[in-house]
Order: C-alpha cells, then sequence, then structure tokens
C-alpha cells in the first residue's frame, strides 16, 4: 500500500476516534449535570413537628440524593418527614422527602407519599374527592402590569385573597374588577370557584391587590364565595393546586407567611400584619366561617397550607 494512501486512512481513523471521544464526553457532562442537579438542591425547608405519612406503593428510599442504591419499602409503610427538598433533574423541578425509617434517615420522592391530613376538610378532599383540580383557564384582561421587583424578575410566593361578597359569580367578580380598574388600578392574577381557575393577566408580571409593601413581589389570587360543603371543598382544592402549581413553576417551597418576613404563602391577613400597607384581613373569616357552616369543625390558613403541601407533593 502506498505511504500516502495509508497516512490518509490513518488520519480518517483518527478524526472519527476524536468523534466519538467528544460525543462520550458531552454525554458525560450531561449525565454529570443532570446529577448534580438533582443532588444540589434549590430550596429545602425543615418541619417543626416530624410529619406521618405513609406509603402510597412500594417506595424506594434512597441514603442519599446522590447514590443509585436504594432499599424498598412496600405500600402503606408508616414514615416520618424531616424536611422538604426542591431539587431539579433535567431541568424538571422534583419534590424529595428527608424521612425516618427504622430510626434511619433516607431520601425519596414526595409524589409516593400520602400525608396525613389533621383537618377533617382536607381529609375529605384527599379520601373523598382524591385532590380534584379544575383545568387552567386564560382570559387576559390587558392591565398594565409592571415586572416583579426582585432578583431575575420572578415572585417570592403567592397572596389568597376571599371577595367578601356572598352574593357574586366568577364571572360577576371578574367583569367588577375589569370595570373598576381604569379607577381603582386594582387586579388580581386569577379568580377560583368550585370549577374554575381563571387566569386573568399573566402570572410572570406583578398584581395590584395588596398593598405597596406586597404588590411588586407576590402572585395573587381571589376566591368567590361558595355555598355548599362540597363547593367549598372543590374550591379549597383548586385554590391549593393553583398555589402548589404557581411555587413550583418558580422553583419556590410551601412556606407559610412568618414575621420576619419569609414564607411563600400568604393570606391577605398576614400580609397585613407583617407586612403592612394594607389592612384587609380576607380570607379568615371566609375560612372559618364556611368551614364552621359546612362542616362543623375550624379552618385556618395553615390548614390550607398543609392542603398546597399535598398538591405540591402531587406535581411532577
Amino acid at each position: 500500500m502506498p505511504r500516502k494512501k495509508k497516512k490518509r486512512q490513518t488520519n480518517r481513523k483518527i478524526r472519527r476516534n476524536r468523534k466519538k471521544l467528544g460525543l462520550f464526553l458531552l454525554a458525560l457532562i450531561i449525565l454529570i449535570v443532570g446529577l448534580l442537579t438533582t443532588i444540589l438542591p434549590r430550596s429545602s425547608y425543615t418541619l417543626k413537628d416530624q410529619e406521618l405519612v405513609r406509603t402510597k406503593t412500594a417506595l424506594n428510599l434512597y441514603p442519599t440524593r446522590s447514590t443509585l442504591w436504594s432499599r424498598q419499602v412496600p405500600a402503606n409503610t408508616a414514615l416520618k418527614i424531616k424536611s422538604y427538598h426542591l431539587s431539579y433533574l433535567f431541568g424538571q423541578p422534583k419534590t424529595f422527602v428527608k424521612v425516618i425509617f427504622k430510626n434511619q434517615t433516607y431520601f425519596a420522592e414526595a409524589r409516593g407519599l400520602d400525608l396525613n391530613h389533621q383537618n377533617p376538610i382536607n381529609s375529605y378532599i384527599a379520601d373523598t374527592l382524591h385532590y380534584p383540580k379544575a383545568k387552567l383557564e386564560r382570559k387576559d384582561q390587558g392591565f398594565q402590569a409592571s415586572s416583579y421587583q426582585t432578583w431575575l424578575q420572578k415572585p417570592r410566593g403567592i397572596i389568597v385573597h376571599s371577595t367578601g361578597n356572598d352574593s357574586s359569580s366568577l364571572d360577576s367578580e371578574v367583569d367588577y374588577m375589569v370595570k373598576n380598574y381604569p379607577k381603582t388600578g386594582v387586579f388580581v392574577h386569577a379568580f377560583i370557584d368550585q370549577n374554575k381557575v381563571l387566569s386573568i393577566a399573566d402570572e410572570k408580571k406583578a398584581a395590584q391587590g395588596a398593598g405597596p409593601n406586597a404588590n411588586p413581589y407576590y402572585i395573587q389570587f381571589e376566591m368567590v364565595h361558595q355555598h355548599s360543603a362540597k363547593d367549598f371543598a372543590k374550591q379549597l382544592a383548586n385554590a391549593a393546586y393553583y398555589t402548589a402549581y404557581q411555587l413550583k413553576q418558580n422553583g419556590l417551597p410551601v412556606t407559610m407567611a412568618k414575621e420576619d418576613k419569609t414564607g411563600t404563602v400568604w393570606s391577605h391577613e398576614l400580609v397585613s400584619t407583617y407586612l403592612g400597607g394594607t389592612d384587609h384581613t380576607d380570607p379568615s373569616a371566609y375560612f372559618e366561617n364556611s368551614a364552621q357552616s359546612f362542616f362543623g369543625v375550624s379552618y385556618q390558613f395553615a390548614d390550607f397550607v398543609d392542603l398546597v403541601q399535598a398538591y405540591y407533593n402531587l406535581l411532577t
């Protein structure tokens, strides 16, 4: 074989090998990045009181989030949750929990767990209604909105309102807000009833419904008053789903508002108490009066936050 021809064949072989090596290294880098986004949590929070849960089906428990080895426990196994960890796997948010099983600490996907609800209304939503949720509908009303005043211009959390009107409907409330917007400048991102979650403004921009100390930082929605036990429960479910969905979309955990101004889930009343700039107390009275009237029990905002966590765990 001529020397030049042999040299050309050798060069082609070297180029092919280099190409294969480049593809292998690229795949390895993608794999490592994917693993790191699972290993490193975007956010995490420890529970004040360890929460008792049960596995829905057989569940894998991992000593750490970076190991491939696991032990499997059967369905209906009792576990205690110590903390939640929001991580990312190939760009998709995943919620992990740190749990205690037989005095050992493990990690597991939150989706495989059933929360043990303390409030009877939340139990009714879970056990009887099986965590219903309405499809998110969008009908933008053209409000003038500005960017969130945060780093990366993303929201810090979400604020829950109630309309305070026993005789209105979702559509009439939206019409009223749109009609009065030129005079008041007030608007929220969405309205929620027992059958519908209607977004009327882009959640990527700030609303104007909770005063100057909250508006630049939070997604906001209104709950229209309901008139039966089932409708009230379905509305709570829709509101909890919408809250969980928006939090997970923005890489935020589920934490109730606190006096130090941290937390991601706020009522208008908690805004008034901890942030100021407003004096409204909704939706506390609506929650409590409806719960007592329809179910004969109390329903605090902390109960709603527990329901949000349940929906958050169900999201992929």
